[in-house]
């Protein structure tokens, strides 16, 4: 996932490069919201486990056939150019 198209820069100005690399990412959970308003309703969780989403209802756990990705209100990424191998600098 390229991220660059959701952080704000100037459009003058050129991004300074980061120091440990551009960063690559891949979506791994999100909370979205059951209900008909953020007065009524709950939050639940869906998570990708072995490629499939799993939906975390309070206490019942099942494949999200259709997770509400765009909806969502929280996203949870994983950086894929630093799993398994951590930037020794920090």
């Amino acid at each position: 996932l390229n991220c660059n198209s959701f952080v704000a820069t100037p459009s003058t100005s050129t991004p300074a490069p980061l120091e440990d690399g551009d960063g690559k990412y891949k979506l791994i959970g999100l909370v979205s919201h059951i209900g008909k308003n953020t007065g009524s309703g709950h939050y639940v969780a869906h998570l990708k486990k072995n490629d499939k989403w799993v939906i975390f209802n309070d206490e019942k756990v099942a494949i999200s056939e259709q997770p509400p990705i765009p909806h969502a209100y929280l996203y949870l990424f994983q950086r894929l150019d630093s799993v398994e191998s951590p930037n020794t600098k920090y």
